[in-house]
């Protein structure tokens, strides 16, 4: 199963770093994503693949039906997720498992220099068997994270 290169802003990759988020949200997921290996490249201003994550379960349904299963898990107020899915009848969550952490993430610059031709995924898109191959060979040397708990 080919892996996804996923965007994400610095302050959700943040928190699926600290164990805090652990469902992300999307207005479109390929067919067959359960068990996909993905990388996360965060945005600027950081512009850095950082780690990545393993998907468990897929959530979708109406925007409402995915709330109530994922709002303690998305790291996000119902305001943000209401504009997020606006005008949309269908919404997605994928289930974070296994995140881990690059020990040093690779800037935007490196991927360029690595990569010819690379290129940013404005929300998804699948990895080159080259890029597959590097990033995989790095993630053996990755920081793993276990969720974060708070106390009850």
């Amino acid at each position: 199963m080919k892996p996804m290169l996923l965007s994400l802003k610095p302050q959700y990759a943040e928190l699926v770093f600290l164990g805090l988020k652990t469902a992300e949200l999307r207005r479109l997921v390929p067919s067959e994503v359960e068990g996909r290996n993905v990388y996360i490249y965060v945005s600027s201003p950081t512009r850095k693949l950082r780690g990545g994550f393993v998907v468990g379960e897929v959530w979708q349904g109406t925007p409402e039906d995915v709330w109530e299963r994922v709002k303690d898990m998305a790291s996000i107020d119902v305001e943000t997720y209401n504009a997020y899915y606006e005008g949309r009848a269908k919404a997605f969550a994928l289930s974070i498992v296994d995140a881990w952490e690059y020990q040093r993430p690779l800037p935007l610059s490196e991927l360029r220099t690595e990569f010819k031709g690379f290129v940013v995924p404005q929300s998804w898109r699948y990895l080159t068997d080259t890029e597959e191959d590097s990033f995989t060979r790095m993630k053996r040397v990755a920081i793993p994270h276990t969720p974060h708990r708070t106390a009850a």
